[in-house]
């Protein structure tokens, strides 16, 4: 924008751009004061008188003309004339005569109104300007005190920002009945570092929150919300606090379950601490724990041997759980571990075999062929009464297997289930397996058969073909 030469350049500008951006731009170089004059007697439309009445350097001369002819303006010009503060205080007297209390309100936060107007616009006992009046810095301490006692919380949310407000006031509000006073009160950043301690030992939970806020705090405080008996208060200081084992012994013992699974689930938690939290009553807290990749092996030693069914779960979905507790859980022989040991990619093959193979876990075999795996070490006996279930998954599981015998794989290469096709087909057969005939059905493979069936037919909404 160019330096207006004329009022009609000027009243250009202030169409084109609006009053607000023309006034930021003139500052430096500032508009002529006669232009402004001229421009003032010319008859300007309602975005040039707004201009006039926001503009830092209109002469003094123009904004008392104006202010005195109040009746002649819209509100929106007289608000932004109020607020500017090189009009005149005995002016601003002048701008309360109008009967508009929107205007008083521009009025009240003008820090040039005289104190004798402010008294009086506290008489008058209306919201908006009270509000106002609160944000006034030239506000005095009895004025203040009267709005602390007297006005509605949100004239003493206005209070709480204004930059001059007593020092015995910062106190006081402190005890606000409104949470919402005491909270943008603690989080103002002009409030007096001398009340930091003692808000954060306060125990309002508003209070704490509100210093939380902030963008800084020093360690000394941190440690003392550390201490509060809010939960959301401990967890917001802890995220902010390089936290040492005093202070992780201390969160580990509190009474909320949220700040208990959190502890559980920090990569830097001792091995001491591990272990009180391996006790805990909450099945959240030990599931966190043994989900911890950071997990102590005694501690994951002693969910296995206490044979914790929950945190044993949640340990195998741990990377970082130990290889020889996997033999020590299929030892268990508990159907929901056996099926998460039979799902689980890390379970080592010897494990498989030991549960397929030596124990003829149905619950083994029921998951390995729903998750599609390949048992190619099945023993064939096994491997050729599962060829002949009803199951296309049980005799996908079997095609797999190198021991199936000859006669089985034969018939599944005919098999009207193409996946079970395929696999009979692709799996090479292991020649040095004694299998050349069908072997005798065992008892004990009968009976892991009979077991099959029941959790086939015992999985709801599921056909066989989706359970493979």
């Amino acid at each position: 924008m160019k330096l207006p030469q004329s009022v009609e350049d000027l009243t250009k500008l202030v169409e084109r751009h609006g009053p607000d951006a023309v006034a930021k731009q003139f500052r430096k170089p500032p508009i002529p004061s006669s232009l402004l004059r001229e421009a003032s007697q010319s008859s300007p439309s309602k975005s040039v008188w707004i201009f006039l009445a926001r503009y830092m350097l209109t002469p003094s001369s123009v904004l008392e003309e104006m202010a005195r002819q109040n009746a002649d303006f819209p509100v929106s010009v007289l608000v932004v004339l109020a607020q500017n503060p090189r009009t005149p205080p005995t002016e601003l007297s002048v701008l309360l005569h109008h009967p508009e209390a929107e205007v008083h309100a521009a009025v009240a936060a003008n820090p040039n109104l005289p104190a004798r107007d402010m008294a009086a616009l506290l008489d008058q006992g209306n919201a908006l300007v009270a509000r106002a009046l609160a944000s006034n810095p030239s506000l005095k301490l009895n004025a203040q005190a009267r709005l602390a006692a007297y006005g509605d919380p949100a004239t003493r949310v206005a209070l709480t920002q204004n930059k001059a407000l007593h020092p015995d006031l910062w106190v006081a509000l402190s005890s606000d009945p409104s949470p919402i006073v005491r909270f943008t009160l603690a989080a103002a950043s002009h409030a007096p570092d001398d009340l930091l301690p003692f808000w954060a030992d306060s125990d309002r939970e508003e209070i704490q929150l509100a210093l939380l806020s902030r963008s800084s705090l020093s360690e000394k405080l941190l440690k003392a919300l550390l201490l509060s008996p809010h939960a959301s208060v401990r967890q917001a200081a802890a995220e902010k606090l390089t936290l040492g084992d005093v202070e992780m012994l201390r969160l580990s013992q509190v009474d909320c379950v949220d700040e208990r699974r959190v502890m559980a689930a920090r990569t830097d938690v001792p091995a001491a601490i591990q272990h009180q939290l391996a006790l805990d009553d909450s099945i959240e807290v030990r599931e966190a724990l043994a989900m911890n990749e950071a997990i102590w092996p005694e501690v994951a030693e002693f969910f296995v041997s206490g044979e914790d069914e929950e945190a044993c779960l949640a340990l195998l979905n741990n990377p970082a759980m130990p290889e020889a507790l996997y033999v020590e859980l299929a030892w268990q022989n508990k159907p929901r571990i056996i099926a998460a040991l039979a799902s689980n990619d890390r379970t080592p093959v010897e494990v498989l075999q030991y549960l397929v193979n030596e124990r003829l876990s149905p619950e083994a075999i029921f998951h390995l062929a729903a998750c599609q795996k390949k048992a190619v070490w099945m023993r064939g006996d096994l491997a050729d009464s599962l060829a002949n279930t009803v199951s296309p998954s049980l005799r996908c599981l079997a095609a797999h297997a190198q021991a199936l015998s000859l006669q089985q794989r034969n018939l599944l290469k005919d098999d009207p289930a193409p996946r079970v096709k395929v696999a009979a087909y692709e799996t090479t057969p292991d020649r040095t397996s004694p299998d050349e005939m069908s072997m005798p059905v065992s008892d004990k493979i009968s009976a892991c058969l009979a077991q099959l069936q029941n959790l086939i037919f015992k999985t709801p909404g599921e056909d066989d073909e989706s359970v493979a």
